[in-house]
């Protein structure tokens, strides 16, 4: 799930429209921010999978992604927006580990509890519904978006380019389909 990152983002702006648009956006991609770094630095480990959805494995990423650390990167990342107020970072904290919750419909039981764990956790749509899980996220982007347009028009004080936002949202989601992608 990319874009329902992105799309969780923008709803979370909607619901508390006096927190910054970008903390929430960068908030809620911000463990794949880590992951990437980890995974260079050899602290986490994925291999490509071409020809079985979602067309790579995530072998270990319990330092980026489990539950207990998407809490504590949540906590990290919100500290640094304490002094805009404790309502601005409780709302940083939330996107953050809005991706582990996101994550968890998606990934294939990758998700361990804490780093090293034996217990991991996910429902697998990737894996379960190669192609459906699409469309599930296509149906969570339009209700996000849909969410967030209403919210800006209403309030006034946000989402001066509502439509256009929301719009790349799904083109993003449009060019993460698996027809795309060289596994679909």
């Amino acid at each position: 799930m990319y874009a329902g990152h992105f799309a969780a983002g923008l709803a979370m702006k909607a619901t508390a429209p006096r927190t910054p648009t970008w903390p929430l956006l960068l908030g809620v991609g911000f463990l794949d921010v880590l992951f990437g770094v980890f995974v260079v630095a050899g602290v986490e480990h994925v291999r490509l999978t071409p020809g079985h959805a979602p067309g790579f494995s995530l072998d270990f990423i319990d330092w980026s992604h489990s539950l207990v650390m998407s809490a504590v990167w949540g906590v990290v990342y919100a500290l640094a927006f304490v002094r805009r107020g404790a309502a601005v970072a409780a709302w940083c904290w939330a996107a953050v580990f809005s991706h582990f919750v996101l994550d968890l419909l998606m990934h294939p039981g990758d998700l361990a509890v804490s780093p090293h764990s034996e217990a991991h956790v996910g429902l697998g749509l990737w894996t379960r519904w190669p192609t459906g899980w699409w469309y599930f996220e296509l149906a969570f982007v339009a209700l996000c978006g849909a969410y967030y347009i209403v919210r800006a028009r209403r309030d006034g004080t946000f989402g001066g380019h509502a439509w256009w936002v929301v719009g790349i949202v799904l083109a993003l989601h449009v060019t993460n389909s698996p027809w795309l992608s060289p596994t679909g």
